[in-house]
């Protein structure tokens, strides 16, 4: 995945760009399925949620235009989300109205696994972008050391680097990863 910010990215969109439009899809699909899990939708409903919450930004096409000034783009897309949600909800209620499945779960918790699903939707990007910046002995000892939380003599030797060295990824790591992560957040 490229470093694209969601500005630039949803002006591509905007120009009809396919290719953002893949990037679109591949950057917020894991976040939309996340979103769709808070209420409780099914694998194929999940699918459905991917493809309607797309197939909204594509419609709204050239008309669509982010402003910054009047909320953040996460707000924006866990309300297209949410709305697209319910209305699958709708549908399967519809469909059998005596599921007990379809209430919708306490919006505090839907909120506050949003909240979750975002910040490590930008940690994820935030790798993604890491790993394209350094050496990639760097990022595995990180990643093994400081995200998968393995002893570094363990990591020193799976890798075949000294102890040390483990320690020094981490650090370099750390020291580039957390102006990704200020970029990013600062994008929202």
């Amino acid at each position: 995945m490229g470093y694209t910010t969601k500005k630039s990215l949803l002006e591509a969109i905007q120009r009809g760009d396919e290719v953002s439009w893949a990037e679109f899809y591949e950057t917020y699909r894991t976040l939309i399925i996340l979103r769709g899990r808070d209420f409780h939708l099914t694998g194929s409903e999940l699918e459905d949620l991917c493809q309607t919450v797309v197939i909204d930004f594509f419609k709204m096409g050239a008309k669509f235009k982010y402003d910054s000034t009047k909320g953040r783009f996460r707000d924006y897309l866990r309300r297209v989300i949410s709305r697209n949600a319910i209305d699958i909800l709708r549908k399967r209620k519809q469909t059998d109205p005596l599921d007990e499945s379809t209430e919708l779960p306490d919006p505090d918790t839907r909120s506050q696994n949003w909240d979750a699903e975002w910040h490590l939707h930008i940690l994820n990007q935030a790798l993604a972008v890491l790993r394209t910046q350094i050496e990639l002995v760097t990022y595995q000892a990180f990643e093994l050391y400081a995200l998968k939380n393995q002893p570094a003599e363990q990591v020193a030797a799976f890798l075949n680097i000294k102890v040390n060295m483990v320690y020094v990824a981490k650090s370099r790591a750390m020291q580039k990863l957390k102006p990704i992560i200020r970029k990013l957040k600062e994008e929202e």
